[in-house]
């Protein structure tokens, strides 16, 4: 049941991924989008090719092992990386939507804080040992801080916004679902792991999977709002 359940999560979160992708490509290059939509492109590229390269069932299935007899060890190293990667992108993203300079400073301060973390437990765990839950809790932990900050923000605009044309609603609404799913859902995973429950909590992190698509379903609202009709 384990086997079926994430394996259908992890086949619609590469759909759903590259479509995303072929989406970005075509419309947040586009004069009429504003351009802090570039940066998906490049992120959801990324994310692609790690699981490309590294998630076991597409390197079972084609025999193909790029890093030969250390590819579970390639798989949590890229793993492990994509976690600041997708940190940084996303509150580069969110910088550039909020206007609160205190949240600004405050979130530059926790990447600062997030950095040092993120460098001093890799040197000490091994960065291809091992998930390293802690800092994927840390990371939607600072994300959601600028989410919420975004849509206080945007609640208190003193002109009327027409939320169907306005990209920036629909990917911080993305981010934010996303990162809102996973903490609650790594925390419980941690928790079954640790009482000897490991079955149920692979089971629930097809969750992950399914959170993930939705969240790029909502970048795709967000990369064509402003398409004519």
């Amino acid at each position: 049941m384990y086997t079926s359940i994430y394996f259908i999560s992890n086949v619609v979160n590469w759909i759903v991924n590259l479509l995303a992708l072929v989406a970005a490509l075509l419309y947040c290059y586009r004069s009429f989008n504003p351009s802090y939509l570039r940066i998906f492109p490049t992120y959801l590229f990324v994310s692609i090719m790690v699981e490309i390269l590294v998630n076991s069932y597409i390197t079972n299935a084609f025999d193909f092992q790029p890093f030969g007899g250390k590819q579970h060890y390639a798989k949590m190293a890229f793993y492990n990386l994509f976690t600041p990667f997708e940190l940084f992108a996303f509150s580069w993203f969110l910088f550039q939507v909020i206007q609160s300079s205190m949240i600004k400073k405050a979130l530059i301060a926790l990447l600062v804080v997030f950095s040092i973390f993120f460098i001093q437990y890799s040197l000490k765990t091994d960065l291809g040992k091992k998930p390293n839950s802690i800092a994927v809790i840390l990371e939607s932990v600072i994300i959601i801080v600028p989410c919420l900050t975004y849509f206080r923000e945007l609640f208190a605009w003193k002109e009327p916004v027409d939320l169907l044309k306005e990209p920036s609603f629909w990917l911080v609404t993305g981010i934010f679902f996303y990162v809102a799913t996973i903490v609650p859902l790594y925390v419980t995973n941690n928790y079954l792991a640790g009482h000897g429950m490991e079955t149920v909590a692979k089971s629930l992190s097809s969750i992950n999977n399914f959170a993930l698509s939705i969240s790029y379903l909502l970048f795709i609202k967000g990369f064509t709002c402003r398409i004519k009709k």
